[in-house]
């Protein structure tokens, strides 16, 4: 009995260390997000003549494919065929709706500024808590939902307080019902890919071969529809490597996301997806020169709070303290 209470605490705390762990992931991959997203909004001001969503999708999800491909075969992965695949419908829900949310993502620039579109995206984790909780079959904690609503209240803080004009780098169009469509239909494909990500890492598929999928199922519809609609052109080198380098950006948030789920679940993390939108307005105010409001701060020390909270309380299982287990002991003794 004795050394099986050892046994349970020991891997409660391999448990709450992994946990840790992941959280940091977490907290490194918000911030490869948020300057993700930053560098995507400077793509139509520094290349006006030759932008195009499409080039931008293929370019930097081209990338995103041969890196992953260059990995796979460095690590003897296989890479499987989908006639092999034992998991094709959370392979499918992964990568067959990747296009159209990107595709939404990147339109949403036209009509929102960069730290606004963050806080649009925070209708997100709420969904992907309550789909991981029906379709993956986790715990739910009450928390959860505490921490959602906490962190949209500090949301719409910000949002509501979103003003024009913004910098001179800001191109905006002013048919904001048209941007809240791209947005709701961002943050619902957004959402079941997630959920599919995290099941197809729980099934043990390679994170690396995931990311090539990934970006295949990206850039052969954005390269089809350059070619279609003539946008695609090798004239500017420096709008290849500008735009590639988002990829290879999006690759390492990608990666470091997947590897964060082999540690904890899903709706776990979530709450830490809030930080994205704090990483975000910091660099749109250094780097893009967009204003930031009182609201914000008020709005970002909300969001900030319950993070630091979740990581010191995380929810489940406490771990006995030493003296407790020191008296457990002598109990047995």
């Amino acid at each position: 009995r004795l050394r099986s209470s050892n046994m349970d605490t020991e891997q409660l705390l391999n448990k709450r260390k992994n946990e840790k762990y992941a959280y940091i992931l977490a907290i490194i991959t918000q911030f490869l997000w948020a300057l993700n997203g930053v560098q995507m909004k400077t793509f139509r001001t520094y290349f006006p003549e030759i932008y195009s969503d499409n080039t931008v999708l293929f370019w930097r999800m081209f990338l995103v494919t041969i890196f992953g491909y260059c990995i796979c075969k460095y690590k003897n992965v296989h890479i499987q065929s989908h006639s092999e695949l034992k998991h094709l419908k959370w392979f499918l829900c992964r990568n067959g709706t990747a296009y159209i949310f990107i595709i939404c993502w990147i339109k949403m620039y036209s009509y929102f500024r960069v730290s606004t579109i963050s806080v649009i995206g925070g209708v997100t984790p709420l969904i992907i808590i309550i789909l991981s909780v029906f379709l993956l079959s986790e715990k739910f904690y009450m928390r959860y939902l505490i921490g959602v609503f906490l962190c949209i209240i500090g949301s719409s803080i910000i949002i509501f307080n979103d003003r024009k004009p913004q910098s001179k780098a800001q191109i905006l169009n002013d048919n904001i019902f048209a941007g809240i469509l791209f947005g709701i239909g961002n943050i619902s494909l957004v959402s079941l890919s997630v959920v599919a990500q995290k099941a197809l890492t729980k099934e043990g598929m390679d994170v690396d071969l995931q990311n090539y999928y990934f970006g295949l199922y990206n850039c052969v519809p954005a390269f089809i529809f350059s070619i279609l609609l003539r946008e695609l052109t090798l004239s500017s080198l420096k709008y290849i490597l500008y735009v590639s380098s988002n990829g290879l950006i999006f690759y390492s948030a990608n990666y470091l996301n997947t590897l964060s789920f082999k540690y904890i679940a899903v709706s776990k993390l979530q709450p830490i997806s809030y930080l994205c939108i704090v990483f975000t307005f910091i660099l749109c105010a250094i780097l893009l020169g967009e204003p930031v409001f009182f609201s914000d701060i008020v709005g970002a020390a909300i969001i900030i709070s319950f993070q630091y909270y979740h990581f010191i309380n995380p929810p489940g299982r406490t771990i006995p303290s030493i003296e407790k287990e020191s008296n457990i002991n002598n109990e047995n003794n």
